[in-house]
């Protein structure tokens, strides 16, 4: 019987615009802790398996870009948001 987290298999996280009245949110520790660097308006996915997935813009993505495929048991995914498909990513 898993009781963390009462039993989730996943963690989902949105980062919204830079809010400097509270530097502390959990959200922006996260990302300061696992990049060196906030990534204001975008969302992570944690999964237990590993997979970490990343909604962001071209310019977080191209940021992030270096990190994919460089860990056999940490899995990250890039999933682009634009403004021409209305952020469907």
């Amino acid at each position: 019987h898993n009781t963390i987290w009462g039993g989730a298999k996943s963690l989902v996280l949105h980062r919204s615009n830079l809010n400097d009245d509270e530097p502390y949110l959990r959200s922006v520790v996260l990302h300061q802790w696992l990049f060196g660097y906030e990534l204001p308006d975008t969302i992570l996915l944690l999964t237990e398996d590993g997979h970490v997935w990343i909604c962001a813009t071209k310019k977080k993505c191209e940021f992030l870009q270096p990190a994919v495929d460089r860990d056999e048991d940490f899995k990250l995914h890039l999933l682009l948001r634009t403004k021409e498909d209305d952020n469907a990513a």
